[in-house]
């Protein structure tokens, strides 16, 4: 394979890894945006413990994927794990679906961005541009740092999620230092099962999107089996402690019985006034910038995916081959940068001058749209881990990473998918016919790739037979 056509092998240590994953997960918006309505909408206090259950079930997802990095290793990761399991007809579905997810997961980061920076800067300056614009500026950053070394990326995303983090950890600590009786049932099963337990689980789950980018850069780790496994686990472990750690320092400083109703006077502004309460005015200000490079953070990431992916099923042979070349310095993907950067650009331009909301329209659609294609490569991603190590069985893998952990992790996210489907408009938070139309979307999605691949089997079977055969094994 010509070398304009490879990535930077052994560029991508262990925390550069990690970084990429947390910075997805977008902590602080989590933590801003969606925890104040799990407590509202889902079980109230018991969301702490929730984190809990959520952090566990990907971690049981994480053994199988795991077992499937070290025989596997690709950048198309989802992709290419379901092409060796399932065959290329369901790769091909993934791989849609997979487009699919990060693209929307790019359009609600971008639309969320563009939004807060809209009203920080009219706040503070008094004039502004339209919110589209300053996403579209935001987008040709992250271009720029898409095509940069990949190290480069990894710093910059590193240095943003720790003070993201930082932040969080810091109301945490301060309240913590606080003398007074400290209670625990937000973890016992009775306080987590309360109330709408499903809906709560949803928002702990889609919390942790963007940890299963940590196959996608298997091509560019250090020791690719050894990271890959360290990084899985350390980030699915990093989020969830922040998570059921923060969520219980707000269960305990605004009561048990109280946090529901609280929450829900104004979940947009609850994180701010503890934050006020707890730190002093500046820190509403700091949280409110932070909130923004947070955004910036996760699109960069959710744009280094969707490029690995654009170049590896270009270099697979099922796409314009231009976007499988890689710089001739920094070894990245970048004309997959490029022609996602500029799609990105020209469909928030387009949602702007058609006066689409960022926050009502863009980032409910987008984001729900986003959970339900990750969700469905997950489930994916399980079933084609036990029909792989079923064609492998020379393979030195345990029962339970080959089959007991996808089958637990299967089920597991099916019926939180379902449980999302049933309630669309309460998550989104949008009663536009356009959110009940999104799971026929995906579903469509899923199809024209399964057709794609049928007719490639039978108008080119060679081509079929190669490219199902392509993935690099260890």
């Amino acid at each position: 394979m010509s070398k304009e056509y490879k990535l930077q092998k052994g560029s991508l240590g262990l925390w550069y890894v990690v970084f990429f994953v947390v910075a997805a997960a977008s902590p602080l918006t989590g933590v801003v945006g969606a925890l104040p309505v799990a407590f509202m909408a889902g079980n109230g206090a018991g969301v702490a413990g929730t984190f809990i259950v959520a952090g566990t079930l990907l971690l049981i997802f994480s053994f199988g994927l795991v077992a499937m990095s070290r025989h596997v290793v690709n950048a198309g990761a989802f992709y290419s794990y379901i092409v060796q399991g399932l065959g290329l007809t369901c790769g091909l579905a993934g791989f849609n679906v997979a487009l699919l997810a990060y693209a929307a997961m790019q359009l609600s980061c971008s639309a969320m961005f563009g939004f807060f920076t809209e009203l920080f800067v009219t706040r503070h300056f008094g004039s502004s541009l339209p919110w589209w614009a300053y996403a579209a500026f935001m987008q040709m950053a992250v271009i720029g740092l898409g095509i940069a070394k990949v190290e480069i990326g990894g710093k910059v995303l590193g240095i943003l999620m720790l003070l993201e983090i930082a932040i969080v950890l810091l109301m945490d600590a301060v309240f913590m230092t606080q003398p007074r009786t400290w209670e625990f049932s937000a973890f016992q099963p009775s306080t987590v099962l309360n109330g709408n337990f499903g809906i709560a689980m949803v928002f702990a789950i889609c919390s942790f999107i963007g940890f299963e980018a940590t196959a996608i850069y298997a091509e560019e780790c250090k020791e690719p089996k050894k990271v890959v496994a360290k990084a899985t686990f350390t980030a699915v472990i990093l989020i969830t402690v922040f998570y059921a750690l923060t969520s219980w320092v707000f269960v305990q400083y605004t009561g048990a019985s109280q946090i529901a109703a609280e929450a829900a006077k104004d979940p947009g502004v609850y994180v701010y006034n503890v934050a006020e309460q707890l730190l002093g005015g500046w820190a509403v200000e700091v949280i409110s910038i932070l909130l923004i490079t947070s955004l910036f953070a996760a699109t960069q990431a959710f744009h280094n995916s969707l490029s690995r992916y654009l170049f590896t099923i270009s270099r697979d042979g099922l796409l314009w081959s231009q976007l499988a070349k890689t710089h001739a310095v920094y070894k990245t993907p970048y004309m997959a940068s490029i022609a996602q950067g500029i799609f990105m650009i020209a469909a928030l331009v387009i949602f702007g001058l058609f006066k689409l909301d960022p926050m009502i329209n863009i980032f409910a659609w987008a984001s729900v749209l986003g959970s339900m294609a990750i969700l469905v490569l997950q489930i994916g991603v399980s079933f084609a881990v036990i029909k792989y190590f079923r064609q492998h069985k020379q393979l030195p893998v345990s029962l339970w990473s080959r089959l007991i952990a996808p089958i637990i992790s299967a089920l597991g996210m099916l019926v939180i998918l379902y449980v999302v489907i049933r309630n669309l408009e309460m998550l989104s938070g949008s009663s536009s016919p356009v959110v009940l139309f999104l799971p026929w979307l995906l579903l469509a999605c899923m199809l024209i790739g399964m057709i794609t691949a049928r007719v490639l089997k039978h108008i080119n079977p060679q081509k079929y037979e190669d490219v199902a055969n392509i993935v690099t094994h260890s």
